[in-house]
């Protein structure tokens, strides 16, 4: 039996949902991958203390828990969502913990061929769902933003359509996609509890860099 709630509805048409359904989600309620918060593993990258001064995209940035503590943090902070309830409410949230983040309402295909290249690129179940048809372009798009040096932190939930209503991505699945760009510092399951969802979250935080060229320090 499929599941037709509002959260799901836009993820069991056929086809690529498009902005509409997407905002839609946002307006009737806050969507299943919404925790409220910055994400753990996030904390605990900013925390092993790599970036200094770093400029930072978010791909899909949502209402924007990420991006703010990314500023907090002082760093150079685009994030990047279409669906506008959504980079609204984001704003919002920057405003009332009084920092600055470039939040951009468009298609982040389309902002990736007008834009710079970034330091640091965070994905928070992005790649998960987008992989479903438009790997391709989303390698390319990985490719434009990114320079050598460059860390990649992708976050995938393992919950499965119960949680952000995408199946599950597997390591080897990891490997073997952004593996062809990124070298993998590291692969690992975690765990925290989501006071907002009041249950456990499960999933994989991959951490990456675009190889240096041979020769070239960091």
């Amino acid at each position: 039996m499929s599941d037709d709630s509002p959260e799901n509805r836009h993820v069991t048409r056929r086809g690529i949902p498009t902005a509409a359904d997407w905002d839609l989600a946002y307006r009737e309620g806050l969507p299943p991958w919404e925790m409220g918060c910055p994400s753990p593993e996030l904390v605990a990258f900013l925390d092993k203390g790599l970036l200094q001064k770093a400029s930072v995209l978010e791909l899909g940035c949502g209402t924007g828990a990420d991006a703010v503590f990314m500023a907090q943090r002082r760093l150079d902070v685009t994030a990047v969502d279409f669906a506008p309830t959504a980079i609204e409410r984001a704003r919002t949230r920057a405003q009332r913990a009084g920092v600055n983040v470039c939040f951009v309402l468009d298609d982040v295909f389309h902002f990736a061929y007008r834009t710079q290249t970034f330091d640091f690129i965070y994905d928070c179940a992005f790649y998960q769902y987008i992989r479903q048809w438009e790997l391709s372009r989303l390698l390319d798009l990985l490719w434009r933003v990114t320079k050598p040096g460059s860390y990649y932190l992708c976050i995938t939930y393992l919950g499965g359509e119960s949680l952000v209503g995408i199946p599950p991505v597997s390591e080897d699945s990891i490997r073997w996609e952004l593996g062809r760009l990124f070298e993998i510092l590291e692969l690992k399951q975690f765990n925290f509890y989501s006071a907002l969802r009041r249950h456990d979250v499960s999933g994989l935080s991959v951490l990456m860099q675009r190889p240096l060229a041979k020769g070239t320090a960091h």
